[in-house]
């Protein structure tokens, strides 16, 4: 039997740019950003996923980014004057 390839031929054989959503749905994807992100946001480090999930993981947050969270929850500056009466 031939001697396997050197490990950097064997990288080269998947292409990088294709990617690897097909493998989860949307649901799934967005539940890992969204756990991702609140790991990054706390400081806990990064959570433990395969790495086909997060390199799928990354290629929707480029694709579809996670809003903020000014966005999510919009702030309302009244709201102060409100209870200062």
């Amino acid at each position: 039997a031939p001697p396997p390839p050197p490990p950097h031929q064997q990288q080269h054989q998947v292409p990088p740019h294709i990617p690897q959503q097909h493998h989860y749905s949307d649901y799934e994807l967005g539940m890992t950003a969204s756990f991702y992100e609140q790991h990054y946001k706390m400081d806990w480090g990064l959570p433990h996923f395969s790495p086909p999930l997060m390199a799928a993981m990354q290629d929707y947050r480029a694709q579809i980014p996670t809003p903020s969270y000014y966005q999510q929850y919009p702030q309302r500056p009244n709201l102060m004057r409100h209870f200062q009466r």
